[in-house]
């Protein structure tokens, strides 16, 4: 595919964002089996940007750099955290480009992804995802990848050789006697190959050949080259290597710095190789006794890890023990052990190390901290809760409240139970978490929050409450409207549903026609009244008619502001029986009344009858 120089900007964000989310993906499947709902998340997000993409743009062509993917010659995706950086995992086994086509649905990409996940979990020795993506001949994803031309020509030649080299004849001297013949074997992998004039030649040649992502829709070469295409084969074109791609000028040095970079990328951390080993300690242990010493000392270095912040190495180790876990067979005792275990990683010596971090402005991967909670599930939402406080404004704090959120789906009791008064700011994203969960299942839950003393924690509690439209909200609504903070009153008045009347209806005018109503200031008295209108309900017409018409040569300044909001009232009202009464109001004698129900009036829709 070829890329303009101006390519349209919509376009590389949508194909930045489809990468970001399949590096996501990738993450959370070597966190978590296909089948969990985290991963059927995942992949379903990723299929539907896959879809939306391909439909829009038929091909998505992917260069592939040592930590970078690009997209039209644009760095779209960095990740140079080479441990769990996707684009190196590609990079290390020469794969140079990805190419992704209309036609791809959700078996395919989940396949390819588990594909991924499985080299991911292989021996380095082993791992190979080029193999892996020719065995799997993907019908929708294709690739290039150059071969081991440099190897697969050391050995034709050397088979050559050996075929056409004549054994020259002992002398006599030398025929009958034993021959012993020593080899070190730790020399198998040193030294070095010399090049002669042809074959540096073919390599320059080789190193000339046009880059796969300037070739062009036409010839779609780089997928011929490394998949073993028809195209290919039929043009009798041989493949390319990794070391005829590579500059032919590299020094000697160079070389071996790739080589070795290769290698330590291939070569099992020291971290893991002990994780490994206790881990099989601890399978192979018969003495209950031993097995829990050997879990404590594990324990210690899982603690010991995230006071370094290698939270990454905390997540294997949680990930091993559930492995052990479910290959232990009827060991009941040794699974107990497991169990008490895992419940022991969560502690509060977690935030205690992030803590320090933060103070030593140290960076923290908060992708492998938010894994390690993922991993511990449920058990792990008040370490989460803890953490939001301290953690920084940005993707940091959004990844724990997804954490939470998506934890917490199912216990929303359990939510609700990790607001509280000190903490307002994760009180208001519980409370927007328990508003968005499916059939209202959150609502009983925000009934709480009438007690909290923040008043934006109680706002946003209304502004949830008022959205929902479930009847039940309409009831813990009715608790805010004897919150001492007048504020909070009226939030919760004007997003009272009118449709809900009955014995709310019947609660205002019991307070409208009490003392304490004329205390309240005009503004709380005009919500109340304009609430009572909006349910149109004969009672209220009645009220608010009364209340307007009401008057006397001596009236006073509460009872003016209660006729005042009586013309709100009717106002909100806006029936013709309403518009009536305003404009009786405005023939009367009161200066104040008059300029209200004229104001009212002109802002209402004209009715049937004449205005005053």
């Amino acid at each position: 595919m070829s890329m303009d120089d101006t390519i349209d900007p919509v376009r590389v964000e949508k194909a930045k964002d489809l990468l970001h989310y399949l590096a996501n993906t990738v993450s959370a499947m070597k966190i978590f089996p296909s089948e969990h709902a985290t991963v059927r998340g995942f992949v379903d997000q990723l299929t539907q940007k896959f879809s939306d993409f391909l439909a829009a743009y038929q091909k998505l062509q992917v260069g592939i750099e040592e930590y970078t993917f690009t997209y039209g010659g644009k760095p779209i995706y960095v990740d140079q955290v080479a441990i769990k950086s996707l684009p190196f995992f590609f990079f290390k086994d020469g794969l140079q480009v990805l190419f992704f086509y209309q036609g791809l649905e959700r078996a395919e990409i989940l396949e390819f992804l588990e594909m991924i996940a499985a080299e991911a979990q292989k021996p380095a020795e082993d791992s190979d995802i080029v193999v892996a993506l020719w065995e799997r001949d993907f019908p929708n994803i294709q690739y290039y990848a150059p071969d081991e031309f440099l190897e697969n020509r050391i050995l034709a030649e050397t088979q050559d050789s050996r075929a056409i080299q004549d054994m020259a004849d002992l002398p006599d001297g030398l025929s009958r006697e034993t021959i012993e013949v020593r080899v070190d074997t730790a020399k198998f992998s040193q030294g070095r190959v010399d090049l002669d004039a042809q074959d540096r030649e073919a390599v320059a040649k080789a190193a000339a050949r046009p880059d796969p992502l300037e070739a062009g829709a036409a010839s779609e070469a780089p997928e011929a080259g490394s998949a073993g295409s028809e195209e290919a084969a039929a043009g009798g074109e041989s493949q390319i290597s990794p070391a005829a791609a590579m500059d032919p000028t590299l020094t000697e040095a160079e070389l071996q710095a790739l080589e070795t970079m290769v290698r330590t990328n291939r070569t099992i951390s020291p971290e893991e190789e002990y994780i490994n080993l206790m881990v099989e300690i601890i399978y192979l242990e018969e003495n209950t006794a031993s097995c829990q010493a050997s879990l404590d000392a594990l324990l210690e270095y899982h603690f010991d890890q995230l006071q370094r912040g290698n939270f990454h190495v905390a997540v294997l180790i949680i990930q091993k023990i559930h492995d052990l876990g479910r290959n232990l067979g009827d060991a009941p005792a040794k699974a107990a052990l497991l169990d008490d275990f895992l419940k022991r990683t969560v502690s509060p010596k977690t935030v205690e190390a992030v803590k320090t971090l933060l103070d030593k402005k140290k960076a923290l991967d908060w992708e492998s901290l938010l894994g390690f909670f993922w991993l511990v599930g449920p058990s792990s939402l008040g370490l989460a809760a803890d953490l939001f406080d301290i953690a920084p404004d940005g993707e940091a704090k959004h990844k724990i409240i997804d954490f939470v959120e998506k934890t917490g789906e199912s216990n929303p009791g359990l939510l609700a139970g990790l607001a509280d008064n000190a903490r307002p700011a994760l009180a208001r994203e519980i409370i927007g978490i328990l508003g968005r969960m499916r059939d209202n299942r959150g609502i009983p839950h925000l009934a709480p929050f009438v007690n909290f003393q923040n008043k934006e924690t109680k706002s946003e509690a209304i502004r949830i409450l008022g959205g929902s439209g479930d009847p039940l909200a309409g009831r813990i609504l009715a608790g805010f409207l004897n919150d001492p903070d007048e504020e909070v009153r009226i939030q919760a008045i004007l997003v009272l549903d009118p449709a809900q009347g009955g014995a709310r209806v019947r609660q205002i005018l019991r307070e409208a026609s009490g003392r304490e109503f004329q205390a309240k200031s005009l503004k709380e008295k005009e919500a109340l009244l304009a609430f009572l209108g909006r349910t149109r309900s004969a009672e209220a017409l009645d009220f608010l008619r009364g209340a307007l018409l009401k008057s006397g040569l001596f009236a006073s300044k509460k009872r003016l502001e209660a006729r005042l909001a009586a013309v709100a009232g009717l106002e909100s009202m806006a029936t013709d029986e309403a518009v009536q009464a305003l404009q009786k109001g405005a023939l009367g004698r009161t200066k104040k009344i008059r300029e209200a129900c004229e104001a009212a009036l002109f802002r209402l829709p004209p009715s049937g009858g004449p205005r005053a």
